[in-house]
């Protein structure tokens, strides 16, 4: 089974979140800011699968193809891994952009509450602030065509 990713971009102290995102996505790597995230991906990821990146204040963002399995920090070259070492504490993983999009974060929540099949905006918010959100084939594909 292919496991789609819908990963968040949340703000840190050294940058906002689209800033965030931007400079993973140039460097064409998604960083994995937890314990939990890591080896989520370790455990679903898939030689197929791909990522949504939902952007805080900005809504569905990016997508992109996923090309390796869970690398650890040190694997970044490393002016890059000084830049993002906050997004990549627990490893990264090298992505190819698909697609970018210009979105806002209302109608985001509207298509992945649609989507999801979430029962309530607080637990839309729950999930969304854990930083990732597994996806099946074709939770991924509606979230592609509902933005696209």
């Amino acid at each position: 089974m292919i496991s789609h990713f819908l990963f968040v971009a949340g703000a840190l102290r050294e940058r906002s979140s689209q800033d965030s995102a931007d400079l993973q996505l140039m460097h064409q790597v998604w960083g994995l800011p937890s314990a939990l995230i890591r080896d989520n991906l370790r455990q679903y990821l898939t030689d197929q699968s791909c990522g949504l990146v939902y952007v805080l204040k900005a809504g569905l963002y990016a997508r992109f193809q996923i090309l390796s399995g869970v690398l650890p920090l040190d694997g970044l070259d490393e002016l890059v891994r000084d830049e993002l070492r906050t997004e990549a504490r627990y490893g990264f993983v090298q992505i190819k952009l698909i697609q970018r999009w210009t979105s806002s974060p209302e109608d985001s929540l509207v298509i992945l509450h649609r989507v999801l099949e979430v029962p309530d905006r607080a637990e839309l918010t729950r999930r969304l602030n854990l930083g990732m959100h597994r996806l099946t084939q074709e939770q991924y594909e509606a979230l592609v065509k509902a933005i696209g």
